[in-house]
């Protein structure tokens, strides 16, 4: 391959060239030639002879190309060629124009002259300010040795310069998030419980916990960075603001806002501001869980209403044909007339028994909910805020308004569902239910349950607030698969109840129902006295009707 390069090529810059290629090897990268003076520049000749095998786009003109995003949103390799005077800023900036949101990808620039040091360091550091992070340059002088020019972008600029043959393996496009030196990443938390809260230690030092700050902690651990809290300004616990943590990301006033932002069609036009979703989360509905049935319900549950006439219609059955004596005399045995009815009596006695101890033991529930319908046809009602309900699709509140009671005041919906209320169902968020779980595990029973078939929004991505063409954007979306197949941020979120237990927001209580066992009343055999009752009322009109019929006999005789 190499041997097909025109000779007047210096032997440091087919180095170069097989650093790219090595660079390139198994990767499905699309090649961007940028050269908008048109310049004699190297790659001219490689690109025609050697990187044939790779898609590849030429750029010959000196405005900028915003669309590339459109087409690409990663996997490009940038060869740029820029002039030795002062056009290389301006042709660099419309560069930068062109590379919006992929200021990530790699950037090998060969500026046409001498080696200029200066000239170096105020491209690199024009790269820096755009957030173009991996990149090297070399200036194309073939009368004197090739140096690669980097930069060390923390703590801070630093211009970088190594030989290409000098016996030591050479790495390009290196990653300078590896180690930020102790590099501090400003960090603005929306300070609403579970997300983000300040609280004071036991030295009355202002600290910040919460889940999305344990997520950011261990992410500025696993780059050598520490956190520096920027302060909100709105109301402390109030609705995350993230319109303002936007603003301040754009403006560079902080690096990440510590807020859960649910990515849809109002906010897309801010997408590029918003990091990978960190948690796929669900708005549904939490249930009371279902409680047993009262002790007089038992009692209907010993036999079924068909059983039982089927059981009374053997019984008569049977003693109808025992009393025949043509049939006690092919029994053989008298006595056996006498035993069968009494131990077929001793049978349902018993089995009548048993099945009456196991209900009282172990008491079966209510119908469980499993649907809207269920709700409907019911008494269970969802508690839900008035302007959260007219957000709901038109069919879902025209068919299912019923099943709602709506309140303006969102603090008395969160006092009664965090003081686990079971008057009323409530909607609730999967990250909230996390922390109210965890709150459960320390009750005697559950007291409400997720319910995911009575769901509002089944996939709920959540993202935090960066910069837009942040330097950070990959690193935390890789962090956030590590921390995601580790099963860390639910985690986190359990966590988060304890943090809150640790800075007096919540305590651990038990809010269930203790079960107290009581002997059985008059009222808890309200079945056994209508059936004794509904039994004497027909022993009493047989009773009658017996009268009826002698003393009829007797007036018909007497006249």
């Amino acid at each position: 391959m190499l041997a097909n390069l025109d000779r007047s090529i210096a032997a440091e810059v087919l180095e170069l060239y097989g650093l790219v290629a090595q660079f390139l090897l198994g990767r499905e990268t699309t090649l961007v030639y940028y050269n908008p003076a048109g310049l004699d520049c190297s790659w001219s000749v490689l690109w025609q002879r050697n990187l044939t095998s790779h898609p590849q786009i030429v750029g010959q003109r000196s405005y900028p190309r915003p669309d590339l995003y459109d087409r690409f949103n990663s996997g490009l390799l940038v060869l740029a060629c820029l002039s030795a005077d002062s056009r290389a800023a301006g042709q660099l900036e419309t560069l930068a124009s062109s590379l919006r949101h992929l200021r990530m990808v790699p950037l090998l620039m060969e500026v046409a002259g001498s080696d200029q040091e200066s000239l170096a360091s105020q491209l690199l550091s024009f790269c820096l300010r755009q957030s173009m992070l991996h990149v090297e340059l070399y200036f194309r002088n073939y009368n004197h040795p090739l140096f690669l020019y980097s930069f060390r972008a923390f703590p801070s600029f630093e211009l970088a310069r190594r030989r290409i043959s000098g016996g030591r393996a050479v790495e390009i496009f290196a990653n300078k998030l590896a180690n930020l030196q102790g590099h501090r990443l400003r960090v603005m938390p929306d300070l609403s419980p579970p997300n983000t809260f300040s609280y004071r230690d036991a030295r009355g030092q202002s600290q910040v916990a919460g889940y999305l700050w344990e997520f950011m902690a261990n992410f500025a651990s696993r780059i050598n960075a520490g956190l520096e809290v920027v302060r909100p300004n709105w109301r402390a616990g109030g609705a995350a603001e993230s319109s303002y943590m936007l603003k301040y990301t754009a403006q560079g006033l902080i690096d990440v806002g510590l807020t859960t932002t649910l990515i849809n069609t109002r906010n897309l036009w801010a997408i590029h501001q918003y990091t990978y979703p960190i948690l796929i989360s669900r708005w549904c509905t939490m249930l009371p869980v279902e409680r047993p049935l009262p002790t007089a319900d038992l009692f209907g549950r010993i036999l079924c209403p068909a059983l039982a006439v089927i059981l009374m219609l053997v019984t008569i059955f049977a003693w109808l044909v025992l009393r025949n004596p043509s049939c006690v005399l092919l029994l053989g045995n008298p006595r056996l007339t006498l035993i069968v009815p009494r131990l077929l009596a001793l049978l349902l006695l018993t089995t009548c028994s048993a099945q009456l101890l196991s209900l009282l033991i172990s008491p079966p529930f209510h119908e469980r909910i499993t649907s809207f319908e269920d709700l409907l046809h019911g008494d269970q009602k969802i508690l839900g805020i008035r302007s959260e309900f007219y957000d709901f699709d038109g069919a879902f509140r025209a068919r299912y308004a019923g099943i709602f009671h709506l309140i303006d005041d969102p603090d008395e919906l969160y006092d009664l569902r965090n003081h686990f209320n079971t008057t009323w169902a409530y909607t609730i968020a999967y990250v909230k239910w996390l922390v109210m779980n965890t709150q459960q595990r320390h009750f005697c029973k559950p007291v409400f349950r997720f319910s995911e078939d009575l769901c509002f929004i089944d996939f709920m991505p959540t993202s935090m607030v960066v910069a837009p063409e942040s330097v950070y954007w990959e690193a935390l979306k890789d962090f956030t698969f590590v921390a995601s197949q580790a099963g860390l941020q639910k985690h986190w979120v359990r966590k988060s109840f304890y943090d809150m237990v640790r800075a007096g927001m919540m305590h651990i209580k038990d809010y269930s129902e203790l079960v107290t066992l009581r002997p059985l009343n008059i009222a808890d055999l309200q079945l056994v006295w209508r059936i004794c009752g509904a039994a004497i009322v027909v022993a009493f009109a047989v009773f009658l009707g017996e009268l009826l019929f002698f003393y009829g006999n007797v007036f018909l005789n007497s006249l």
